[in-house]
C-alpha cells in the first residue's frame, strides 16, 4: 500500500486570492473620454493569469463599443462590449498570463458624455498567497 505525503512545502498551499483592474467610467470620468479612441487605463502586475474579463453597464452609455487589449486597439483580453446595453457584455478572449507585467487598453467606440458602466479584468497572482493554508484532507 502507497501512502501520499501530505506535508505542506514551503508556501506552495497556501490560498491564492483573486484580485480585479475595474475601470469605471461615469460621470466623473467623462472628461478622460471624450472621443472614441485608445486610452491607457492600467498596468497588470507581472506573473498573473487573466481569468476573465467583460462590461457592467449600469446605465445606458453612449461610448458603445468597448475592447479591451495589451496594445493600443487591441482585443487581447476582452471584444464585444457594449456601453448601451445594461448588464454585462463582452465576449472574453481567453485565459493569458501577464509575464512581466502588460499594460491595458481601453478602446471606445464614441466619447462617453453619458451613462456609467465598468470595464472589469479578473486575474490571479499566482505567486502572491493571502496567508491562509489549503486543507489536505
Amino acid at each position: 500500500m502507497a501512502y501520499t505525503d501530505n506535508t505542506r512545502v514551503d508556501n506552495y498551499n497556501q490560498k491564492k486570492a483573486v484580485c480585479q483592474m475595474v475601470i469605471r467610467v461615469g460621470e466623473d470620468e467623462y472628461k478622460s473620454y471624450l472621443a472614441a479612441g485608445n486610452f491607457l487605463v492600467g498596468i497588470l502586475p507581472p506573473k498573473a493569469i487573466i481569468t476573465d474579463a467583460y462590461v457592467h453597464t449600469v446605465s445606458a452609455s453612449d461610448a458603445a463599443a468597448i475592447a479591451l487589449g495589451t496594445a493600443e486597439g487591441g482585443t487581447e483580453i476582452l471584444s464585444v462590449g457594449d456601453s448601451t446595453t445594461l448588464g454585462k457584455t463582452g465576449t472574453f478572449t481567453g485565459q493569458s498570463e501577464t509575464g512581466s507585467g502588460v499594460e491595458v487598453y481601453m478602446s471606445t467606440g464614441a466619447a462617453a458624455t453619458q451613462g456609467d458602466f465598468v470595464a472589469i479584468i479578473e486575474y490571479v497572482e499566482y505567486t502572491l498567497n493571502t496567508g491562509n493554508l489549503t486543507k489536505i484532507n
